[in-house]
């Protein structure tokens, strides 16, 4: 799961300083949903999720999010890729984030 967030200028910031040090951003992807509304995704905030946990499609105000392009799509699974791998190697992106390798590992033994 990838967490969303609507404060893009924050997030902008962040993405412009690590481009200006020459460093590639695959933390963040800021993209427009289908609903003309910019949203950032969070990579580095993804966490494992199984399916007995979703209630619901997620919705702003009634309205679906749907992200229809392959290509941002493709962009942002590569991005998490890079990300889990980081993970995996311990690796920590803020300092209270949860150690995302052990919950995964709790949700596999619980299948």
């Amino acid at each position: 799961m990838i967490p969303l967030s609507s404060r893009i200028e924050k997030y902008r910031r962040i993405m412009e300083k690590k481009e200006k040090a020459g460093k590639p951003c695959d933390i963040l992807h800021i993209v427009k949903l289908d609903d003309n509304r910019e949203s950032a995704f969070l990579i580095q905030d993804m966490f494992p999720i199984t399916e007995e946990y979703i209630e619901r499609e997620y919705t702003i105000a009634g309205n679906h999010l749907m992200l229809t392009s392959e290509h941002t799509a493709r962009e942002i699974e590569q991005k998490a890729r890079k990300v889990m791998g980081m993970l995996k190697r311990s690796i920590k992106f803020t300092p209270t984030q949860p150690d995302v390798m052990a919950i995964l590992e709790k949700l596999k033994s619980a299948d």
